[in-house]
């Protein structure tokens, strides 16, 4: 995994960790990308067991990291709008707008924009758990060098 990465990712949880643990159990894992020859949703799954959570296969959902952020399956429209409304009682704000798309940005600017692949265990208001907690949300993001793991749990 290369400096870069591993120092973007911890600016990351350094700048957000509080503001997060406010409403949900925030947690951020980092490491190696799992062995080559897996799909996206493999090495999701093997990262999640490597920390102690469960696989959920082809329940990744794979998010376009080049899209707009109201396109359909775009990587920041769906991180915005986890971190915009209570995780809990999405009909309450979390996050304001601009605070929302700051954090959003800053876990997908750690990545290499070339070789970014984002995945999500939640989509649509469908989601498949990889924890044991009531609701959560979370996110993969995988370059070449690095793969982390985003949970927000309540």
């Amino acid at each position: 995994m290369n400096a870069r990465s591993r120092a973007d990712l911890d600016a990351f949880r350094r700048a957000w960790r509080v503001r997060l643990s406010e409403r949900v159990r925030f947690e951020l894992f980092v490491g190696p990308v799992p062995s080559d020859g897996l799909t996206a949703s493999a090495k999701a799954d093997a990262f999640a067991v490597r920390n102690g959570f469960q696989p959920i296969g082809f329940n990744w959902e794979l998010l376009d990291p080049e899209a707009d952020i109201d396109a359909p399956r775009s990587a920041f429209g769906t991180m915005v709008e986890a971190v915009q409304r209570d995780l809990s009682n999405p009909s309450h704000d979390w996050l304001d707008a601009k605070n929302a798309r700051l954090c959003a940005r800053q876990f997908l600017d750690a990545f290499a924009p070339a070789a970014l692949t984002v995945l999500t265990n939640h989509l649509n208001g469908l989601w498949w758990p990889i924890s044991d907690a009531a609701d959560e949300w979370s996110f993969v993001a995988l370059d070449d060098d690095a793969i982390a793991l985003w949970l927000m749990a309540a």
